[in-house]
């Protein structure tokens, strides 16, 4: 970690402690390397060597080849960009020790400074990053939760509110009650081809948490069955002679007291965002059955979620009888 008196100049002095993100620095440590080399140009009469920048331009040539997702070797530069930015902002030559002149700080500052705050900001999102993501997927694999501490410092600087959970919340899906058993419960899609856990807030599939509402009823209208939400499984289920189609689920899930992240200006009720639910906290789920369009919505009494009732509920998979059953629900309306 960084030394206070590091940590105190940064907070002083730039703004890699006050810059608000959305879940991701506002540019690549590669784009902040690059105006830095823009920024931090003067006349050729004038040596980067004398001004200390020498081996401050070589990280920073260094930071320019790394790849976005290459956390470990990011925040490695990054710490070594902090140190030589911290001890040239001092007034001395990171390399030999020797002060640099006053007129040499003070046409080179800004710059400095800007990388400074990206460099801080990289270090603690890459190094948090790097730790962070073995442990999520180590957590995924045996079914564990994902609390958010475990990316504090991405969460906390993004704007979004950090809370624990209070009520009793509701997610509509389109998997049935055994595909999650089986899987253990809500967890975020890994990136194609690659472990990899990277969780953020933005728009499409990619978003790796999971939502849910306060809100019982405006939920139904989620655990929809089309091609948009799930293009390849259709279930239907027996009750006695007469098969239904099932449009999706409701499930109900128990996390109050769970740091959650709450999403305003997105659903109807109050959405807030996990990064993981496993299955001990989905307390019971109901059927929401095709009724000839998204706007009806008929909804079965409340099951329990438990190994037995997962074991006994007659839910099957086929596509010619759901579209059947759909057909005859037209024909019979």
């Amino acid at each position: 970690m960084l030394q206070p008196a590091v940590e105190n100049y940064i907070r002083l002095n730039t703004n890699g402690y006050t810059l608000q993100t959305t879940c991701r620095p506002p540019q690549t440590l590669r784009e902040y390397a690059l105006d830095f080399q823009r920024d931090s140009a003067c006349s050729v009469f004038q040596s980067r060597s004398s001004d200390g920048l020498t081996r401050i331009d070589t990280y920073v040539a260094m930071a320019v080849s790394i790849q976005a997702l290459d956390h470990i070797r990011i925040a490695y530069i990054s710490k070594l960009l902090i140190m030589d930015l911290y001890r040239w902002s001092q007034g001395f030559n990171p390399v030999s020790g020797v002060a640099i002149s006053s007129k040499s700080q003070s046409r080179r500052c800004s710059a400095v400074n800007a990388l400074l705050a990206g460099a801080y900001i990289w270090y603690r999102y890459s190094y948090e990053a790097s730790n962070a993501e073995r442990k999520a997927i180590g957590l995924m694999r045996n079914q564990q939760d994902i609390p958010f501490d475990l990316y504090r410092y991405r969460f906390s600087r993004s704007g979004f509110n950090l809370h624990n959970a209070q009520a009793r919340l509701y997610r509509g899906d389109t998997r049935p009650p055994a595909v999650l058993w089986q899987a253990g419960g809500f967890y975020p899609k890994m990136d194609a081809g690659r472990d990899s856990h990277d969780p953020h807030l933005g728009s499409g599939a990619s978003n790796q948490v999971i939502s849910t509402t306060t809100d019982p009823n405006i939920v139904a209208r989620f655990a929809w069955h089309n091609k948009a939400y799930c293009p390849k499984r259709f279930y239907y289920i027996h009750y006695g002679d007469t098969p239904k189609a099932i449009a999706g689920f409701v499930y109900e899930v128990a996390k109050q007291g769970h740091q959650c992240i709450e999403v305003t200006g997105v659903t109807p009720g109050r959405e807030v965002s996990f990064l993981a639910i496993p299955k001990q906290y989905i307390r019971r789920f109901r059927l929401r059955y095709f009724a000839g369009s998204q706007s009806n919505v008929v909804l079965s009494d409340w099951m329990y979620m438990n190994e037995q009732s997962v074991r006994n509920i007659r839910i099957a998979e086929d596509k010619t009888a759901w579209e059947r059953l759909k057909k005859d629900y037209h024909s019979l309306a």
